[in-house]
């Protein structure tokens, strides 16, 4: 009897987690699905023109490569709707010489470091980038403190890019 008693305690225990193993492949398997919306949401052509590459100052490196080096949290977002394709990267601030040449206390760059939103709009016609229409700002806590365009900004980031590496 007690032997009994000992299979149906773990026959009733094991149909408990059978219930929670069902509950854990269907919670993954939603985890997988959005995963792979988010993966198609971004388009063939985001995933060209991250592939673009770029050579500066004897270097060579993709556009990809520049964003997830200089930026954390690196988002993207590419329209191509008007008669130019743009290419818009946001990505949270990194005290790693980007916008160096402004001076921001430690504590500013602390606050920065959390809450320093970069966003880049490289533009395109027929899948070369125009460099002089690009545009970049940094916005802390719905503050704009930098607000930058043209050809200089984006050499400003190939810069530091390289910087990085050496």
């Amino acid at each position: 009897m007690r032997r009994f008693s000992l299979v149906l305690f773990t026959v009733i225990l094991l149909a408990g987690c059978g219930d929670t193993v069902a509950d854990l492949k269907e919670a993954a398997a939603g985890i997988n699905s959005k995963a792979n919306e988010a993966a198609s949401a971004i388009s063939i052509d985001v995933h060209f023109i991250r592939a673009t590459e770029i050579e500066f100052d004897n270097q060579t490196f993709t556009i990809n490569d520049l964003f997830k080096t200089i930026l954390r949290d690196v988002e993207w977002n590419y329209d191509d709707s008007g008669e130019t394709q743009q290419l818009k990267i946001t990505g949270t601030w990194q005290n790693n010489g980007l916008f160096a040449q402004h001076s921001f206390s430690a504590y500013q760059k602390e606050l920065l470091k959390e809450n320093g939103e970069v966003e880049v709009i490289l533009s395109f016609n027929n899948g070369t980038m125009d460099e002089t229409k690009t545009k970049v700002s940094m916005i802390m806590d719905g503050e704009t403190l930098i607000k930058e365009v043209g050809q200089e900004i984006l050499h400003h980031l190939y810069k530091t890019y390289t910087q990085i590496l050496l």
